[in-house]
């Protein structure tokens, strides 16, 4: 077993913020060739099980299974927290989730 030391966690999360906010300056396209770079087998997946799902639907995916908090979200989105609880109650509907279903351990359990 081992330990995240916060210090490090901290730089990791600010490191994949940095990186994020990068990718959402370039096209939606963009992101999602570097994002389909970082988890190749997850967005074949989820494109394939759910192919209704919009370019912003499989960033906030991306997001959700790296852990990100909604507050984290909608600072790199610029948007209100409320705004991302909104999308993420939207992407459940879209997947057939109920409303109370964990969309973290959903999207980290994808087969």
């Amino acid at each position: 077993d081992w330990e995240i030391r916060p210090d490090i966690a901290g730089v990791r999360l600010a490191e994949i913020k940095r990186m994020l906010k990068i990718y959402m300056k370039n096209d939606d396209r963009t992101f999602e060739i570097q994002m389909d770079e970082l988890h190749q087998e997850f967005f074949r997946e989820l494109k394939k099980r759910f192919p209704n799902l919009s370019v912003y639907d499989l960033r906030l995916c991306a997001f959700l299974k790296i852990g990100l908090s909604s507050k984290e979200m909608a600072d790199i989105l610029h948007v209100l927290p409320s705004s991302i609880n909104v999308s993420r109650s939207r992407l459940r509907k879209k997947m057939g989730l109920e409303q109370d279903d964990d969309l973290y351990a959903f999207l980290n359990n994808l087969d």
